[in-house]
């Protein structure tokens, strides 16, 4: 397998992964109390803000697919097979995933919801709230998932959870991790002979496998069900759509399409959280003539 025919595979990923489907379906995103309001100041304003994936909260965020590198490294019959596991472990334990990469990449994270007829004031999550809603004092922005189709074209993408490979059934030889575990070992086995062209192979490796960066993670976030935004960037500049916020340090990311919170979302506030964001928030979506609904969560918390 050549360098192009694993890019053309890595790409038939994306095309798996992408979300299409939206079947009624609603997505939602845990936040601060201040978010829906900044949001919904203006309507310029209604857009999101995707940061950089190295400001996620699990320190194993963009490492779960080096495993699979690696996994497929130790399992190819390529002479310098030793090397390439020694290359991959020191890409894993990079801090800063740009110095790795060469590249910045920026998304957002959103978990598909189900939301009942009748049950619009109940629909929130206390797990949610405890690890991502600011300890029950945030917000949870709610949209329907065409609409986030929209604001992200061709950029939402589901997430694979674990790194296993193994396991039987009919449709096991469809999954994306065997997919590219499978991949990646015939293109490794057809890497040049010596060891610095080799080696050089394997950099191209590297950069065709890292579209697929964030969207695998640990089998333990597997209910999150979660579907990501994904931007890249070839650098941090202005010229490549990307802004710094007014934090110390200043923190990087783009903007998605405007319109974010759209006629049908639900916002709901956090049960720890003051209820008279839940009033100034209907009064912003008022005034930008946007129908939702808000609530504040009745979930018990302590």
């Amino acid at each position: 397998m050549n360098i192009q025919q694993y890019s053309d595979q890595v790409k038939g990923l994306l095309d798996q992964l992408r979300v299409t489907d939206t079947d009624g379906k609603f997505a939602a995103h845990y936040t601060s109390a201040q978010t829906p309001k900044f949001l919904l100041a203006c309507a310029s304003d209604n857009k999101m803000r995707q940061f950089d994936g190295d400001y996620m909260n699990d320190p194993e965020e963009g490492r779960y697919l080096v495993d699979v590198m690696i996994a497929a490294a130790q399992g190819c019959n390529h002479q310098h097979k030793a090397d390439f596991v020694e290359r991959l472990t020191k890409l894993r334990e990079s801090r800063l995933l740009y110095s790795a990469y060469r590249k910045a990449t920026f998304l957002s994270c959103w978990t598909i919801t189900h939301i009942k007829a009748g049950a619009e004031d109940s629909s929130d999550s206390l797990n949610h709230w405890r690890f991502y809603g600011e300890n029950g004092t945030g917000a949870c922005i709610v949209v329907p998932l065409n609409n986030l189709i929209e604001i992200f074209p061709q950029q939402l993408f589901q997430v694979v959870y674990g790194t296993e490979s193994r396991g039987g059934g009919t449709v096991s030889a469809e999954r994306p991790i065997r997919k590219l575990r499978e991949a990646l070992i015939k293109r490794l086995n057809s890497l040049r002979a010596t060891f610095k062209l080799a080696m050089e192979d394997l950099e191209e490796v590297i950069q065709a496998t890292h579209p697929l960066l964030f969207l695998f993670k640990s089998s333990e976030y597997a209910s999150e069900k979660e579907v990501r935004s994904i931007v890249h960037a070839a650098s941090y500049s202005t010229a490549e759509g990307v802004i710094f916020d007014e934090r110390d340090p200043r923190r990087a990311f783009v903007e998605g399409n405007p319109g974010l919170i759209c006629n049908g979302s639900i916002l709901y506030y956090g049960p720890k959280a003051d209820p008279k964001h839940a009033i100034e928030v209907m009064g912003l979506a008022a005034n930008l003539g946007v129908a939702v609904d808000v609530y504040v969560s009745s979930m018990p918390y302590r």
